[in-house]
């Protein structure tokens, strides 16, 4: 069988495995229905990045999005940015919900307004069902920062907010901790007992997987392990401040000690840790923070918890694989990647399945705000997926079985196993 055969032959085994989406932003459906829905909301995530680094400005952005404004105009301002983004890869999302799942071949000048009209048509009660579970086949998302809401599907799971017991940079904050815990703090050793309490109640919540840290968005992730008394002083100085705030630089001793003391409730616990590393969202960001080799003291010294490290780590793919190699714990989750750019992400999982045990990788996870996008997204990953492990069949790496089994760890068994989802296969 040729290569081009054996993809197309691997990229419909594809479509009918069961998908685990190892990462979703996604809102009550009640939010998503609230949106006025036209061409622009498929360029309103990951898209609005590309469209600043290609010169769009704040007001260029804002009179996109503004529904009050004529279609026809907004179409006309946006169709020149469009044409220096569409072909990259957040774009390509975008096109193939425009082909696959409105039927039309292009979004242009003669189709904008039936897209838009197709779009919010789309936009009703059961909208989730019919894309996540119709079009996608997702058996469950893993939700971030959504805990507590309501009216999510029973198929969504969630990361507890790591930042809500480690961010201790005001007396606010303070507050809100023991309005969460139900009891004072006073002390460091009382702050500690409260995030103990915390991490016991998410513990307790069928529906928490593990605790994610988004810190790589405001400080390099490079987590020092801490004395007692280092943490202590900056606690105190901060509960004596008459200002009732700590500038980040001022908390990173505290931040670092709390991080870890978080890392060892879990691990107790039987939580996983979830951390972004790599490319971060928008624009203008410091990549080097989110350098995934900054992990090592905290692996190193929690060498068989369980970490599942966003994103590849992105443009780091080589270096977090390594980290894979090393750790027992540590399992890779490819969110997001395949729409950063398929070319890398190709690269990447062609490397990491000859560095790192396939039953450690996590083949999909939309990170998207956007329900539409997920099929996008789904679908791009899907090919490289196909992509990757047809060369390595053609070449004589791997037996056609052999890739039907990576398939079905790396979309299903590896996140139903990791987050304990308790799914069956079929």
């Amino acid at each position: 069988m040729s290569q081009a055969s054996l993809y197309h032959e691997l990229l419909e085994e594809l479509g009918a495995t069961p998908t685990v989406d190892a990462h979703e932003h996604l809102p009550a459906e009640a939010e998503a229905l609230k949106r006025r829905m036209d061409f622009y909301s498929l360029f309103e995530h990951y898209c609005r990045g590309d469209l600043v680094a290609a010169g769009a400005t704040e007001a260029d952005l804002a009179f996109w999005q503004d529904r009050d404004k004529p279609l026809a105009e907004r179409w006309q301002s946006f169709k020149p940015y469009l044409s220096a983004i569409r072909t990259g890869a957040y774009a390509r999302s975008a096109m193939i919900v425009v082909r696959d799942l409105l039927g039309f071949e292009d979004l242009n000048d003669d189709t904008y307004e039936p897209v838009s009209q197709a779009l919010a048509q789309m936009n009703r009660p059961g909208l989730y069902d019919h894309v996540l579970r119709g079009k996608c086949g997702i058996r469950a998302c893993i939700e971030c920062w959504t805990l507590g809401s309501e009216g999510l599907p029973s198929y969504f799971y969630h990361l507890a907010p790591g930042p809500e017991v480690v961010d201790v940079l005001s007396q606010q904050q303070v507050q809100a901790l023991e309005e969460r815990c139900g009891r004072s703090i006073h002390t460091l050793d009382d702050l500690l007992a409260a995030m103990t309490a915390i991490v016991e109640k998410w513990r307790a919540d069928p529906r928490v997987v593990g605790i994610k840290s988004a810190h790589a968005y405001q400080r390099p992730i490079n987590f020092q392990k801490r004395t007692r008394h280092e943490a202590e002083l900056v606690f105190n100085r901060l509960l004596s401040n008459e200002s009732h705030h700590l500038s980040l630089h001022e908390s990173l001793p505290l931040q670092d000690y709390l991080m870890f003391e978080l890392v060892a409730r879990a691990e107790a616990v039987g939580l996983p840790m979830v951390f972004h590393t790599g490319l971060q969202a928008g624009n203008f960001g410091r990549i080097a923070d989110a350098n995934p080799l900054g992990l090592q003291g905290i692996l190193e010294e929690f060498p068989r918890a369980k970490f599942d490290l966003f994103h590849g780590g992105l443009p780091w793919v080589r270096e977090i694989a390594v980290l894979a190699k090393y750790f027992p714990g540590v399992h890779l989750n490819m969110a997001w990647m395949h729409i950063m750019s398929p070319e890398m992400s190709r690269s990447a999982l062609k490397e990491w399945l000859d560095l790192v045990p396939n039953t450690k990788i996590f083949g999909f996870g939309g990170d998207y705000g956007i329900v539409e996008k997920v099929y996008g997204h789904l679908t791009m990953a899907r090919q490289d997926i196909a992509h990757v492990l047809a060369g390595k069949v053609v070449e004589g790496a791997y037996s056609r079985s052999e890739a039907s089994l990576i398939i079905r760890r790396l979309m299903f068994d590896n996140a139903n196993e990791f987050y304990k989802l308790g799914l069956e296969a079929g």
